[in-house]
């Protein structure tokens, strides 16, 4: 009778694992109801569908489970599996990936896409070193300056306390910059600049507009700082948990759904700008000789940026591209 009890408990368990198949936990601070929010259930869908339910991804979002740091910490341990990652977060896997986010180093989306579709596979391989697979990337848009008070030039934001990255090297450059920075997760700026801790930080508009700042930080420099990009990664040992029999499928759909991303972006970003403005929202244009002086201090920081984060021969290669395409 025991073994029999122990027979149907050993099916029991067996049926319940075939059925759950492999799910694959995938965290990112994208908020829900967001667009990534919209695309990742997406995908989602396309998983189950591609893998006949073998496969599930099931998520986390507006950082449930911790920040990026902690997200690729919790990869590497295997608690969580997958991210949709930005670039800031990526940096913390290689530096390398960081480098197109280094301020004008790039001016407009046609000369990044020239740059980026040049070097993601270096960055795919750095990260393929420390164990992640890359199954997309996307482009979500170019950070702005988000503002107590107007900031039109450098000289603006040297009077403003800055929320950036907590990565200490960026911190390092800003001050010596003449920049009064002050290192916030991501998850700590709303709640910063509504204690007065920081006046300004840098956003893209839809993040900016989905965080509620307006009333805290109502103006928007237009000047256009850097771009960012994100990835879906997954765990090398993650990915190999999944059937080779769907991977490439999985892997082209994930990359298909992302590619669609910005397109939309762009249109929803345009709109919530014009939102913001109904609701107070300032843009602060730039004039030439301003927007001159931004680049000329951009230089100087990326120079500097890339000495300390980014290795000289990828920092050189991506000038050498930027210098290509602008010769064209």
């Amino acid at each position: 009778m025991k073994k029999r009890i122990l027979f149907f408990v050993f099916l029991f368990c067996t049926l319940v694992s075939s059925y759950a198949g492999t799910v694959i936990k995938l965290g990112t601070i994208a908020p829900a109801g967001s667009l990534w929010d919209t695309k990742l259930r997406e995908m989602a869908s396309e998983w189950n569908r591609i893998s006949n339910g073998e496969v599930q991804l099931k998520l986390y979002m507006g950082g449930t489970v911790g920040d990026e740091d902690s997200m690729i910490r919790a990869m590497k341990v295997g608690g969580l599996n997958a991210g949709a990652i930005t670039v800031q977060g990526l940096k913390e896997i290689s530096s390398n990936v960081f480098a197109l986010c280094l301020p004008c180093v790039t001016k407009d989306d046609d000369e990044f896409e020239y740059v980026f579709d040049r070097m993601k596979g270096d960055f795919e391989q750095e990260l393929e070193k420390q164990g992640f697979v890359t199954l997309a990337w996307a482009m979500t848009g170019w950070v702005n300056f988000f503002s107590r008070d107007p900031v039109i030039t450098p000289e603006d934001l040297k009077k403003e306390k800055i929320a950036i990255d907590t990565d200490g090297r960026l911190s390092k450059v800003w001050t010596e910059l003449g920049f009064h920075a002050i290192p916030l997760s991501f998850n700590d700026i709303v709640a910063s600049l509504y204690s007065g801790m920081v006046d300004t930080t840098y956003l893209t508009p839809l993040a900016a507009s989905s965080m509620g700042i307006l009333k805290v930080a109502p103006n928007m420099c237009e000047f256009k700082i850097s771009p960012v990009y994100c990835a879906v990664i997954i765990e090398k040992k993650a990915w190999n948990r999944v059937p080779a029999k769907y991977r490439d499928e999985i892997k082209a759909a994930t990359s298909r759904i992302s590619s669609e991303f910005y397109d939309i972006i762009k249109v929803d970003e345009a709109k919530a700008i014009e939102v913001m403005k109904k609701n107070g929202l300032k843009l602060n244009l730039v004039d030439d000789a301003a927007r001159e002086e931004w680049f000329a201090i951009s230089r100087t920081g990326s120079a500097a940026f890339s000495k300390e984060i980014v290795s000289k021969d990828v920092f050189d290669k991506i000038i050498n591209l930027v210098d290509e395409y602008r010769k064209k």
